[in-house]
């Protein structure tokens, strides 16, 4: 009986001990945990088969699209959860300074062109991935979008007007905007442009434009009830 007294107090003792010596979440290795993770879930995204295709998504991750097929939905889903619950946790012991983000957009992302089987894998395109036709294409179908994109708003106070500059091939073209119910998708269509641009200007080596506008847009006035570029 005085043997099994000693064991009970050694179980219990050895117990406080495990409980009192566990381990403490560290920010460093859990945020390394997380991107482990992270990496983990990009890598099955890898090597798809241009047959598997039309069965995929896209999906955004914290710094690119990947492509997730049914296939290995259930275990990318679950490598991702593991990743949030483990940078969840790092925040919660993180203890140094406070980072102020001064960014314009938190992970930004360039737009993407849909799912397209590129050198005999599946890839979420960017605009570096296109040919030229359809870069031109693209271009060509944005840029009356976007200048008539604010021609039903009426212009009461130029102040509110302001310009954006945008190329199309070797001429400078002057754009004004203003604010709008839905002026995302003003945001998003400017976006795709400055990036077509840039993917046709790599690709197009006949282009030898100057990088300097001789007649840059001066301001905004007002002229019968439409807002105006002055040069």
């Amino acid at each position: 009986m005085k043997h099994l007294t000693h064991l009970f107090y050694f179980l219990l003792f050895s117990t406080f001990l495990f409980v009192g010596c566990k381990k403490e979440d560290d920010y460093g290795e859990l945020t390394s945990l997380a991107d482990d993770k992270i990496q983990q879930a990009v890598k099955l995204t890898e090597n798809l088969s241009c047959n598997d295709l039309k069965e995929c998504r896209i999906d955004t991750l914290y710094y690119t699209y990947v492509p997730v097929h049914p296939s290995f939905e259930q275990a990318y889903n679950k490598l991702i959860a593991e990743a949030a619950d483990l940078k969840e946790r790092a925040q919660k012991v993180y203890k140094g300074p406070i980072v102020y983000n001064t960014s314009p957009a938190e992970n930004y992302l360039p737009p993407h062109f849909g799912i397209r089987c590129i050198a005999g894998k599946v890839k979420v395109a960017s605009a570096r991935d296109l040919e030229l036709p359809e870069i031109n294409q693209r271009l060509d179908e944005l840029l009356p979008k976007m200048t008539t994109f604010f021609n039903d708003i009426p212009c009461t106070d130029p102040s509110k007007w302001h310009i954006a500059p945008f190329r199309k091939d070797c001429e400078f073209i002057s754009i004004l905007y203003t604010d709008k119910e839905n002026f995302a998708e003003f945001g998003n269509m400017a976006e795709q442009y400055n990036h077509l641009d840039h993917a046709k200007r790599v690709l197009d080596k006949s282009l030898n434009c100057p990088d300097k506008n001789d007649k840059p847009a001066k301001g905004v006035v007002f002229e019968n009830g439409k807002p105006k570029i002055t040069y």
